[in-house]
């Protein structure tokens, strides 16, 4: 069974030319019309193979393949179309045409799974139109996802609005919870959005786990002052008290933190903004990320820590708030092995990696048996127009997910 590249190759550029916007960039948010048209192209080609869509409640699509027993539970595999704004060709959708890739490639050889197989394109995976992503791999998974029909995205249409011209309702969105019985288990092959595999020139990353996230709104609070007439020893300048900190942050993680740690301060607001008034005011976010929530609690007590002795030297005072937090998630022991071993029988090197980014396989992996394959993104590029993966990385990854599917099939796990 040969995958075909040209084939692969083909309906990424098809499916990346659905986003093409007046300005010249490729956009596919969530439930727009690049969206829908990327979908309607995707399900296009599973119907000249006479596999028809399905649209769960959440508007996760759907195709299954057939295997030799229906009653087994299914193996999934796949990813998301929508991406962030003028994203690149191949982060969400490489997993998805890969599972097409497969489906394709089964039926053309002749070859019968026992399981059935499915092939599912989650919906709004990225999340930047409402706030909140992951959405449908979070309703498959009975996650709470904290929506409402009044959520307004940055045009100010509501999501209720937005996802009943999609055919949704988002009272709904909850039905799509799958049985956990209902599924064998499920493979994303994705690329990695990082450097780790490029710089190595390692072709495939057998994922251990995704990284648990904590995110944290801090303000500092000092005193607004008249900038010319207020002299440096008087001061209590909320904004540099900040910037004393988040200057502090690389060194923290770095001596605390392991490999893989990350801390970003990524927003702010200062209050109030004006180029001759001292800032009393500055709010900004944090992020913390890890493989293990103990390293997170201790990057977050040892910056609080730093935070705190700031605001005390300068005379000024501080609130440090989580709003919210998702738990490092490892992949499933016996799948992670299923890709690992597929790897080796197919003689390609390989590395096991752990995700910094977040991916539908975070949520997948609370409910159900998960496993991730990584291909290189070039110089670490993604969420971006320049994001790039060689041709023959993509083979091995497809080469690498079709010998898994193939390996699990042949697995009676009690899930």
């Amino acid at each position: 069974m040969d995958i075909n590249l040209e084939r692969v190759l083909s309906r990424l550029e098809e499916l990346y030319q659905c986003g093409a916007q007046d300005d010249g960039t490729y956009t596919r948010m969530a439930y727009s019309p690049g969206d829908i048209k990327g979908r309607e192209t995707f399900a296009g080609y599973f119907r000249k193979l006479g596999l028809e869509p399905v649209m769960d409640s959440a508007g996760n699509l759907k195709f299954r393949l057939e295997g030799e027993d229906p009653k087994l539970p299914a193996i999934v595999t796949g990813s998301h179309l929508d991406t962030v704004p003028d994203g690149g060709k191949y982060d969400g959708v490489l997993g998805c045409v890969a599972g097409l890739e497969i489906c394709e490639t089964l039926l053309k050889s002749g070859r019968r799974l026992k399981h059935p197989l499915e092939v599912v394109v989650f919906t709004d995976e990225e999340g930047f139109r409402f706030g909140s992503g992951l959405l449908g791999s979070g309703a498959m998974c009975g996650e709470e996802l904290h929506i409402s029909e009044a959520d307004e995205d940055m045009n100010g249409q509501t999501r209720g609005e937005v996802m009943k011209a999609y055919g949704l309702h988002v009272a709904d969105v909850p039905k799509a919870k799958r049985a956990r019985d209902s599924i064998h288990c499920f493979l994303e092959l994705h690329v990695e959005q990082g450097a780790s595999l490029y710089k190595s020139s390692t072709p495939v990353g057998v994922v251990s786990s995704i990284a648990g996230v904590s995110r944290y709104e801090i303000t500092v609070k000092g005193e607004a002052n008249h900038a010319g007439s207020t002299v440096m020893a008087d001061r209590r300048d909320a904004l540099v008290a900040a910037a004393g900190f988040i200057s502090a942050v690389p060194r923290i993680v770095e001596e605390y933190g392991s490999a893989y740690t990350v801390a970003t301060v990524g927003t702010m607001k200062v209050v109030p903004n004006s180029v001759n008034v001292i800032p009393g005011t500055c709010t900004f976010n944090l992020e913390i990320r890890d493989q293990d929530k103990e390293m997170i609690e201790l990057i977050e007590r040892k910056l609080e820590e730093q935070l705190g002795r700031i605001c005390k030297e300068m005379g000024e005072t501080y609130t440090f708030e989580r709003f919210s937090y998702h738990e490092p998630a490892p992949m499933a022991e016996w799948v992670k092995e299923s890709i690992e071993k597929s790897v080796q029988e197919l003689d390609i090197p390989y590395a096991v990696i752990p995700s910094g980014a977040f991916h539908d396989s975070l949520i997948m992996t609370a409910r159900f048996p998960t496993g991730m394959i990584f291909v290189p993104s070039v110089d670490g590029i993604s969420h971006s127009r320049y994001e790039y993966t060689e041709k023959e990385d993509i083979r091995q990854g497809l080469r690498v997910l079709l010998e898994t599917i193939l390996k699990v099939d042949d697995m009676n796990v009690t899930c």
